[in-house]
């Protein structure tokens, strides 16, 4: 066993912002992350070993990663940074189990940051299993990590402000955007204006992305979503159908030549840690998903135990970095390396602007929340979990025959029983079990997890030397 005095798990905004406090204080934080390089999503850069021609810069967002990246490096002294690592395990007394290249290990925290970040929520449509069917952030990831381009003729289409980021960055990179689709209407962003206007610099930004996707021709289809994707050994072609203010399929449909199709509609915060922590979570309506519960220093109910950053509920790259500052404060007053007043004096700006970007946010996740009528999508032979190939038809019968519940509903189907443990098919599940029960999400509840978080070989434990005890 390994003790460390503050351990952070994620090395995106809010991983690295609290790595970075806790190092200008004196204190070595260990950080944990599954990549190879710090970043997160949106900093995400290609591993040190690759080498190419840079793509164009992605605006503020890179210069802000840079910066982040290279403070990091420069309190490398106090920083213990343990990348391609995993996390598969959290066990009583704030005890983590991780493994990476070299064997695994377990670290106990006196205090400890969760910061894993989110998933990208995608709701089943016919012909979502095709090959050259991925999501707005794997085609990002594609460009930003290895520069390889994803298709040559892409759509992109869901719902959010990462669209139109994704699309930019594509088209950026030498990719033909056929078109970028939106369920949202303008007149429901509309009604949110005045509320965007409470922080003008974010929405100058997605105004620039928009802009640049006009100039360029890319069409814009507002208040449409993907019906069906089409093709024999690959995604050749995707159908396009306008939609009403809940997500329904309503009115004319077009049929869209492609070669790669993204699909997202939002993000959904990354939670299984927290579960395993025994962390109280609860439903978040808005969101669309469970979000650990958390006090004004984002400590959850589990003392010494804190959740920054989007895996508490999907706010943003400026959030999470201030989320991160702050948490790692908390946690260094409670260590004792921060007295009351010195605590008290950083944490106040933080909170301040926290609390400035609250009106921005919430607008947003009114505008771009997961709507009823995405679970129209999947017809009765569509597949709904992908790692046990179950048809939405599976699904219900389960449901019919008695699958109120997760855990019920697991044991008669085995849905959420294969490599993703639930994560691409709670979510529909949970809203198909609400249909047809009556239920609200917040009753049915979350998937439960227990080790292995992922998918673990046993020749995997057999060599448990990682770190050393220094």
């Amino acid at each position: 066993m390994i003790r460390r005095e503050l351990v952070i798990l994620g090395a995106g905004p809010a991983g690295m912002a609290a790595a970075i406090t806790a190092g200008r204080c004196g204190i070595r934080a260990t950080v944990i992350d599954e990549n190879a390089t710090s970043g997160g999503q949106i900093f995400r850069q290609p591993p040190k070993s690759f080498v190419t021609s840079d793509s164009p810069a992605d605006d503020e967002n890179a210069a802000r990663g840079t910066d982040l990246r290279k403070e990091l490096a420069s309190l490398g002294d106090r920083i213990e940074l343990l990348p391609a690592t995993t996390v598969w395990g959290y066990f009583p007394q704030r005890q983590i189990a991780i493994r990476n290249e070299q064997g695994w290990q377990m670290i106990e925290a006196k205090q400890l940051i969760l910061a894993p970040g989110a998933y990208e929520f995608v709701p089943p449509f016919p012909g979502w299993t095709l090959p050259g069917v991925m999501t707005p952030g794997a085609a990002q990831s594609m460009v930003k990590t290895m520069k390889i381009l994803p298709g040559k003729r892409v759509l992109v289409a869901g719902s959010g402000p990462f669209l139109l980021v994704v699309a930019a960055q594509l088209h950026a990179a030498g990719v033909e955007v056929v078109g970028v689709v939106e369920a949202v209407r303008r007149r429901d962003i509309l009604r949110h204006f005045p509320d965007l206007l409470s922080n003008r610099k974010l929405l100058g930004q997605g105004r620039r992305y928009y802009r640049t996707l006009q100039q360029a021709g890319i069409p814009f289809h507002w208040g449409h979503l993907v019906t069906e994707a089409h093709g024999n050994e690959s995604v050749e072609q995707a159908t396009i159908t306008a939609c009403d203010s809940q997500s329904r399929p309503q009115g004319r449909s077009t049929t869209i030549s492609l070669d790669t199709l993204c699909v997202g509609y939002g993000f959904v915060p990354r939670i299984e840690l927290a579960q395993m922590a025994d962390c109280h979570v609860q439903y978040s309506d808005l969101l669309g998903s469970w979000i650990p519960e958390v006090d004004e220093n984002f400590e959850t109910s589990v003392p010494g135990v804190r959740v920054a950053g989007d895996g508490g509920g999907v706010a943003g790259a400026i959030a999470a970095e201030l989320q991160g500052t702050l948490a790692a404060l908390a946690a260094l007053h409670q260590l004792g390396q921060l007295d009351a007043s010195a605590f008290e004096q950083q944490r106040t700006p933080i909170v301040f602007r926290l609390n400035k970007l609250q009106k921005f946010r919430r607008a947003l996740d009114q505008i771009y929340r997961i709507r009823s009528g995405l679970l129209d999508l999947a017809l009765p032979d569509t597949i709904v979990c992908r790692c046990e190939e179950l048809t939405r038809q599976e699904v219900e019968t389960g449901i019919q025959f008695g699958g109120t519940d997760i855990p019920t509903l697991k044991v008669s189907t085995r849905l959420g029983m294969g490599p993703c443990q639930g994560k691409m098919c709670w979510s529909m599940a949970a809203r198909m079990i609400a249909a047809q029960t009556g239920k609200s999400i917040a009753d049915i509840g979350p998937v439960r997890v227990r080790p292995p978080v992922g998918p673990l070989e046993i020749a995997d434990l057999l060599n448990p030397q990682l770190l050393e005890t220094s």
